[in-house]
C-alpha cells in the first residue's frame, strides 16, 4: 500500500482516502495504489467511496517535472505514449471498476483532482468546496484533465475552467454535470456514512448491474442497444434474486425426540435460562446476533419450530403440539423456570407457553407479535403466498420476503443470512405453518399469563399493527410496552443493539 493512500473494509463497502499532508497531493505511488484499487477490489467489495483526510479534497499532483524519456526515445512519441499512461490508466480504473465508485469532496480539488471526481460515477460536494483546473499556469495543455471532464461536463465549462484558470463553486459544479449533489459542509461526513450504510444493504448483483449501465451505456436514448442494455440488465438482476443458496444455513448443536419428531435447539451462555422462539420461515439461527450479547448473562436456548431450521415436521404445524416440544426440550435440559422471547410467530408459542407454565416463566417477551389476524387480510395473505410460491422457487420467494419485511438499511449480509432460513423450509411447510398462525387466535391464553410481560414493537413494523399491539398488552395483566425505533417487523435484525439492549433491560429488572 503506498504512503497517502487509507484503504479500510466497511461490510461490503471499501473505503479509500487520500491522507497526503494537508494539500493531499497525489504521488506517482499513490497513482498506481489507486489505479490498483480501483481495477481489483479486494473479493466481495459491492462499492467502493473516495474519501479524503482533513480540509482538502485533492489539490493536484504532487509537483515536479514531468517523467523524461529514457535514453535514445523521442520525447515526444515517449511522452505520448508511456509518460501519460499512469494518469490516463487512473481515469479508466475508476470508470471501468466493477463496482460503482462514489467520491464525497471537501474544500478543493485543484486539476488532477477535479480530474478523479469527473471519473467517478456520482460525486457529493459541500456547499463550501471548489473546483479548479490550474494547468495553463504550468505552460502546457492540459489535455489529459480535459479528457476526464469531457465524458461529464459542457463543453464551455471546460473551456472556462481551464482558460480562465479561476475555481467554480459547488453549486456551479452541479449545473456543469461535474458533481451530482451538494450537502452542507457540517453533513458531508454524515451524508457519507448514510451512503455507506445504504450501499452496505443493496445487493452485489444489483449494484454491478448498475456500475455496468454506467460504464456502457451508449447515450442514445432511443437506441437498440440501450434497450439491449437495459434487458441484459434487469434479466441477470431478476434471475441472481432467485439463485439458490449454496449449503445448509444452519447446524444443528442439539437435538431431541419428542414423539415422531426431531426438534433442534442451541444451548449456550450461563446463567438464568433465556428461551427464543423465531419467526415464521426463520431458524433458530435468527437470533445469532442478539443471542451473543444475551449469552454473556443468560443460558440462552434457542429452539427451531417444527418444518423450520434442522427440526422435522412429520405431525404436522399445530400451534399447541409446538408449544409442547418447547417444554420437552426445556425438560431435557432439565430447565426448571425461564424467560421466554418469541417473536412474530415465536410469540404466539411463548403465550401459550406462559399460559401453560405459570410460575415456571419468570418474563415474557412477545415481540411484534399480536393476539389473532384471523380473517378476510390473513385469508387473502395466505392466497396471495400460496400462488407466488406456486411459480417462484423458495429462493426467489425468500429475497422477496425479506425485501418488504426488513428495515431498507439492514446491512446485505444479514438480508441474506435470512433469506437462507426461509429458503431452506419446504413450500409445504412453509404454507402449513401460514396457515395455522393466520388463522390461530391466542386470545383465551392471555388471561392465564402471570409472567411479567413486554409488549415489545417496532417502530416501523408493517406486518402487526400498531392497534394489535395494544390489544396483546391490554389482554395480559400488568404488560408494558416499549418500541424498537428504526426497525421493522424483524426488529432483532434490523436494530439488533436497540432490540438486545431493550430485553436485556426488562428482564433484569425481573431479576432486582
Amino acid at each position: 500500500m503506498a504512503e497517502g493512500v487509507i484503504n479500510t473494509t466497511v461490510g461490503q463497502v471499501l473505503v479509500v482516502t487520500l491522507a497526503n499532508g494537508e494539500r493531499n497531493e497525489i504521488s506517482d505511488a499513490m497513482v498506481l495504489e489507486l489505479t490498483r484499487c480501483f481495477r481489483s477490489p479486494p473479493q466481495g467489495t459491492a462499492a467502493i467511496v473516495l474519501r479524503a483526510a482533513g480540509s482538502i479534497f485533492c489539490a493536484g499532483r504532487v509537483a515536479g517535472p514531468p517523467p523524461a524519456a529514457p535514453a535514445g526515445h523521442d520525447p515526444y512519441e515517449w511522452l505520448r505514449t508511456q509518460g501519460v499512461g499512469p494518469i490516463l490508466g487512473l481515469y479508466d480504473a475508476i470508470r471501468s471498476a466493477p463496482v460503482p465508485v462514489t467520491c464525497f469532496v471537501q474544500g478543493l480539488a485543484s486539476g488532477l483532482g477535479t480530474a478523479v471526481v469527473a471519473s467517478c460515477d456520482h460525486a457529493v460536494a459541500a456547499a463550501d468546496a471548489c473546483f479548479d483546473a490550474p494547468e495553463l499556469d504550468k505552460q502546457f495543455a492540459p489535455g489529459l484533465l480535459m479528457s476526464a471532464l469531457a465524458r461529464r461536463v459542457q463543453r464551455q465549462t471546460i473551456g472556462r475552467l481551464v482558460l480562465s484558470m479561476q475555481p467554480i463553486d459547488a453549486q456551479e459544479a452541479l449545473s456543469a454535470g461535474l458533481i451530482s449533489e451538494v450537502v452542507a459542509p457540517d453533513a458531508l461526513d454524515a451524508a457519507a456514512d448514510a451512503f455507506i450504510r445504504t450501499m452496505n444493504s443493496r445487493s452485489p448483483d444489483a449494484l454491478a448491474g448498475v456500475k455496468r449501465f454506467l460504464r456502457d451505456e451508449p447515450g442514445a436514448p432511443d437506441s437498440e442497444a440501450l434497450s439491449a442494455l437495459a434487458a441484459d440488465l434487469t434479466a441477470a438482476s431478476l434471475v441472481a434474486r432467485a439463485r439458490p443458496f449454496a449449503g445448509p444455513p444452519v447446524q444443528p448443536t442439539g437435538h431431541i425426540i419428542v414423539g415422531d419428531e426431531e426438534v433442534a435447539f442451541n444451548d449456550f451462555g450461563a446463567g438464568p435460562a433465556l428461551v427464543l422462539l423465531h419467526s415464521l420461515g426463520t431458524s433458530r439461527e435468527l437470533w445469532s446476533i442478539v443471542a451473543a450479547q444475551w449469552a454473556k448473562r443468560f443460558r440462552v436456548i434457542a429452539i427451531d419450530a417444527r418444518g423450520h431450521g434442522a427440526s422435522t415436521n412429520r405431525g404436522g404445524y399445530l400451534p399447541d403440539a409446538v408449544a409442547a416440544d418447547v417444554l420437552a426440550v426445556l425438560e431435557s435440559l432439565n430447565v426448571d423456570r425461564f424467560s421466554l422471547v418469541g417473536i412474530s410467530m415465536g410469540g404466539l408459542t411463548a403465550a401459550r407457553l406462559a399460559a401453560a407454565a405459570g410460575p415456571r416463566v419468570a418474563s415474557l417477551v412477545l415481540s411484534s407479535s399480536y393476539v389473532s389476524m384471523a380473517g378476510p387480510r390473513a385469508e387473502q395473505r395466505i392466497a396471495g403466498v400460496e400462488q407466488m410460491l406456486g411459480r417462484a422457487p423458495m429462493a426467489g420467494f425468500a429475497r422477496a420476503y425479506v425485501e418488504q419485511t426488513l428495515a431498507s438499511g439492514t446491512a446485505w449480509n444479514e438480508r441474506e443470512r435470512i433469506a437462507q432460513q426461509i429458503a431452506a423450509v419446504s413450500k409445504e411447510n412453509y404454507l402449513q405453518t401460514l396457515r395455522a398462525i393466520g388463522r390461530d387466535d391466542i386470545a383465551p391464553f392471555l388471561p392465564r399469563i402471570g409472567a411479567r410481560t413486554l409488549v415489545l414493537d417496532a417502530e416501523t413494523d408493517l406486518s402487526v399493527p400498531k392497534a394489535e399491539s395494544r390489544r396483546l398488552a391490554a389482554g395480559i395483566a400488568g404488560a408494558v410496552m416499549a418500541e424498537v425505533p428504526a426497525a421493522r417487523h424483524l426488529a432483532c435484525c434490523d436494530a439488533p443493539a436497540a432490540y438486545a439492549q431493550a430485553v436485556a433491560e426488562f428482564l433484569a429488572r425481573g431479576r432486582n
